[in-house]
């Protein structure tokens, strides 16, 4: 699907770029995948939609998986119950194909990653 060169482009930014902005890329990338869902809902296209779904779900379990229980302690339990109430919420939207539903988890998708990419962007400029 990818030729060669996008191939090695994508290995190559992966690479170079640190964790924290991996993280909130992946963010960025659950909730286009969402926004995309919801298209797809209004055009009737339920394959394409449970595909988008799916890749949403399986970013955030990325995300989830990643957590580092003891380094991350209250923090990251609570991230952790984050995402599962995110994925139980796409869950349920993707089977009453409710886009409000999706809309909501979108939002609280922004809203952490936005707080997110605020404490990368102290820790790379610190004043």
């Amino acid at each position: 699907m990818y030729s060669n060169a996008a191939r090695a482009y994508f290995q190559t930014k992966v690479k170079t770029t640190t964790k924290e902005d991996l993280v909130v890329q992946l963010y960025e990338a659950a909730v286009k995948f969402l926004e995309q869902a919801k298209e797809k809902i209004i055009e009737k296209d339920y394959i394409a939609k449970g595909e988008r779904i799916d890749k949403a779900l399986l970013i955030i379990g990325e995300l989830n998986s990643s957590l580092n229980a003891e380094k991350g302690g209250e923090i990251a339990q609570h991230l952790h119950a984050f995402y599962a109430n995110c994925q139980a919420r796409i869950l349920m939207a993707s089977l009453k194909l409710d886009i409000e539903k999706l809309d909501e988890v979108i939002n609280m998708l922004k809203q952490v990653a936005s707080a997110f990419a605020e404490v990368n962007r102290k820790q790379k400029n610190p004043q």
